[in-house]
């Protein structure tokens, strides 16, 4: 019966892993714009490496796997997909959990829990320089039976709150409510997540995760200094695309190069969060695809 209920949980997890918003108040799991904080207890800098490095080899992996089925551009969230799955992973057993944990990265369960609950914390950690949050929320349906001991868990070390639902009677209210969520949580951004006719009265659980980040540039650029040049996809190919400029004396940036990359930090507000962009070294002959 365990091993039924976790398989509910993967498949449903898989549906949808980003998301939260508005529509009757007394479902949410908690305010939006308030995620709840985890029990961190125990956590280890040594298993919040382990943890933060699974993360990191999975978003390469993840990468990989969508640049060869995506001729444009790949915008995601490992973290948000990392992180609906770890509530899934707590939830899973046998090959399942043997098969989330390889493709995930994770260590046991017991070594995620705290560890996982420490980097949901820093995220969520209030700070003046810039807005970084992210949520985890349960949905359930009503009378869907969920082992005490998973909703406790998930609920405990990972900030998981549950949500009950009538997906069976009232499907597209409840789809109104995640999506209401989500775009709530997300101060608009993501809107209508889950289209019509991706839960219908079979649904028993779907489990979402959200980010939110707002911030500004340490040294920001001006909109003035901006013109339109060359972007070389290949060697030989280019696109026109709107380069940023600053004047040397204004910033200073890490940056460092190999011998086929130039690799260059551009920080925000706060030390703390910084965009790290990789690009091929013209003279090496190397692309973009190569860098991939």
């Amino acid at each position: 019966m365990i091993r039924r209920r976790s398989l509910i949980i993967l498949v449903l997890a898989l549906v949808v892993v980003v998301g939260i918003g508005w529509w009757t108040l007394f479902v949410y799991p908690y305010s939006p714009n308030r995620p709840p904080r985890a029990d961190d207890t125990g956590f280890t800098k040594e298993g919040v490496q382990l943890v933060s490095d699974g993360n990191n080899l999975f978003s390469i992996d993840m990468y990989k796997k969508l640049s060869e089925s995506s001729s444009g551009n790949v915008f995601y969230s490992p973290y948000s997909i990392f992180s609906a799955m770890a509530m899934t992973y707590e939830g899973a057993n046998g090959e399942t959990y043997d098969e989330i944990k390889k493709v995930f990265h994770f260590p046991d369960k017991e070594k995620l829990r705290p560890n996982f609950a420490k980097i949901y914390n820093e995220i969520n950690r209030e700070v003046k320089d810039y807005e970084l949050r992210t949520g985890n929320a349960l949905w359930v349906q009503k009378d869907f039976p969920l082992l005490e001991e998973y909703k406790t868990a998930v609920e405990k070390y990972y900030g998981g709150k549950v949500a009950n639902l009538d997906f069976v009677k009232e499907t597209e209210k409840s789809r109104k409510t995640i999506n209401n969520f989500i775009e709530e949580q997300t101060n608009g951004k993501i809107k209508d997540l889950i289209s019509k006719g991706i839960l219908d009265k079979y649904t028993r659980l779907v489990i979402t995760n959200a980010i939110y980040f707002k911030g500004v540039w340490k040294w920001e650029f001006k909109k003035s200094d901006t013109r339109d040049e060359d972007f070389f996809i290949t060697p030989k190919e280019s696109v026109k695309v709107p380069m940023m400029y600053m004047k040397p004396e204004k910033a200073e940036f890490n940056y460092t190069e190999t011998e086929k990359l130039q690799i260059h930090e551009l920080p925000y507000k706060g030390d703390r969060i910084s965009m790290i962009i990789l690009l091929p070294k013209k003279e090496s002959g190397y692309t973009l695809k190569d860098v991939e």
